[in-house]
């Protein structure tokens, strides 16, 4: 019998402890990272982030020898921030008299911890980068644009990446260009 009362004591007092775990866990606040996770980008970024101002360089469209038209687009990338933000892609179409010349992706969205990070491109503090990407057309496809008097439209999505102390910022941006 008293075999008995000594597991019931056993199990009482085990149940107990459970139970005030359960509730000190639920009464707590939660932690900060997992209220950071949860605020919208754009709550973040509203602490003194301003992300990074992508511009048009250069958009060029020359003939080679095999007649074959080479586009080169080039992309400014600068990082007005107090730390290094990671532009992990920039995808993008150049259009020129509403018509659609070219397609392109500079770097890679990284998906996960274990992605490489060999395409993607780390803007230090005030810094600026310049990204080229190149096509090759046929010749028929763009004789009318080679003048140089038809301005360029470039509209696409830039996603970058911030990381400094214990918080992460990110992003997906649209954005549309005028080149001339």
């Amino acid at each position: 019998m008293k075999r008995k009362a000594v597991y019931a004591l056993a199990i009482g007092i085990a149940i107990a402890a459970v139970v005030i775990l359960v509730m000190a866990r639920v009464t707590s606040p939660s932690g900060t990272s997992s209220i950071r996770e949860e605020q919208p980008a754009d709550s973040a970024e509203s602490n003194d982030f301003a992300g990074i101002d992508i511009s048009v360089e250069n958009v060029s469209a020359e003939r080679n020898q095999d007649n074959e038209t080479n586009i080169q687009v080039q992309f400014r990338a600068f990082n007005p921030n107090k730390s290094t933000v990671i532009l992990e892609a920039i995808t993008y179409n150049v259009f020129a008299n509403n018509t659609q010349i070219v397609s392109g992706d500079i770097g890679e969205k990284l998906e996960g911890f274990v992605a490489s990070q060999e395409s993607v491109f780390p803007i230090i503090a005030n810094g600026t980068i310049t990204l080229r990407d190149s096509h090759q057309l046929p010749q028929d496809e763009l004789t009318a644009w080679l003048n140089g008097q038809t301005p360029y439209i470039i509209n696409g999505t830039y996603s970058y990446k911030q990381t400094s102390s214990i918080q992460a910022i990110g992003a997906d941006r649209d954005f549309e260009l005028t080149f001339q």
